[in-house]
C-alpha cells in the first residue's frame, strides 16, 4: 500500500492481478489477430493448393480426372465472402478470400475450356445462378437495405448457404466411403489442413462475437474430425 500526495491510500496492483490481466491480453491478441492472421495464410494455400493440378491440365489440354464442378462454388463461395467482409470492413475475412475468388474464376475457365459437354454445361449454370445471387445482393445492400445490420444479416445469410451448398461435395463423398467400404478418395493432409484453417475462424469469430464467421467454420471444423475419422478406420 502506497500514500499518495493527497495523504489517500492506495493499494498496489498485485502482481498475481497483472499476470492474470497479461494472460487474458495475450489470449485475446491470439483469437483476434494472430489466428485469423494464420487463417488469411492457411486459407491461401488451400487455394493454391490446386493451382499445380489445373496448370498441368491446361498444358496437357484435358483435365483427366479433375472435377471442375467444385471449382464453380469456390468461385462463389469466396465471392461472397468477399461481400461480406466488405459490408463488416474485415479485413482478414478479405483477404482469405480475395485469392480465391481469382483462382476460382481461373479454375471455371480452365474447365469450361477442358471439360466435356456435361461438365461445362453444369459450369454454365452454376456460375450463371451465381453471378444472378452476387447481383441481387449487390442491389439489395447498395439501394434496399437501410441499416448496416440488415446488411450484415443479408450477406452473411447468403455466404453461408452457399456455403452449405459447397459442403455438399464433401458429404457425397463420405456418403461413397460408407457404399465402397474405401476412404481412397479422402486426402488425409488436406481434410488436416482444413481443420485447422476451420478451428481458427472459430476461434476469430467467437473472439469478435461474429456467428457468421464461427458457426459455418464450426461445421467445416467437424466435417474435416468425420472425414479424418472415416480415412481412419475405412
Amino acid at each position: 500500500i502506497t500514500r499518495n500526495r493527497a495523504g489517500i491510500n492506495r493499494k498496489k496492483p498485485s502482481s498475481l492481478h497483472s499476470s492474470v490481466a497479461n494472460g487474458g491480453a495475450e489470449e485475446n491478441k491470439f483469437a483476434t489477430t494472430i489466428a485469423p492472421t494464420i487463417g488469411v495464410i492457411v486459407a491461401n494455400g488451400m487455394f493454391l493448393s490446386s493451382l499445380p493440378a489445373v496448370l498441368d491440365a491446361r498444358s496437357i489440354g484435358s483435365l483427366g480426372s479433375l472435377n471442375p464442378i467444385p471449382w464453380a462454388f469456390i468461385w462463389a463461395n469466396c465471392v461472397a465472402w468477399l461481400h461480406y467482409s466488405v459490408i463488416i470492413k474485415n479485413k482478414y475475412a478479405f483477404f482469405s478470400n480475395a485469392l480465391g475468388a481469382f483462382l476460382g474464376l481461373f479454375f471455371v475457365l480452365t474447365g469450361m475450356a477442358l471439360g466435356s459437354p456435361a461438365q461445362r454445361s453444369a459450369l454454365e449454370i452454376i456460375a450463371l445462378s451465381a453471378t444472378s445471387m452476387h447481383i441481387i445482393a449487390t442491389l439489395f445492400t447498395t439501394f434496399l437495405l437501410k441499416s448496416q445490420k440488415q446488411r450484415q444479416l443479408f450477406t452473411g445469410y447468403l455466404a453461408n448457404i452457399i456455403l452449405i451448398i459447397f459442403y455438399a461435395a464433401p458429404l457425397s463423398t463420405l456418403a461413397d466411403v460408407l457404399a465402397t467400404k474405401s476412404a481412397a478418395s479422402i486426402y488425409a493432409p488436406l481434410s488436416i489442413i482444413a481443420g485447422v484453417n476451420s478451428a481458427l475462424w472459430v476461434i476469430y469469430g467467437l473472439a469478435i462475437k461474429d456467428f457468421f464467421l464461427a458457426i459455418p467454420n464450426g461445421a467445416g471444423l467437424l466435417l474435416a474430425i468425420v472425414q479424418l475419422s472415416f480415412k481412419a478406420i475405412f
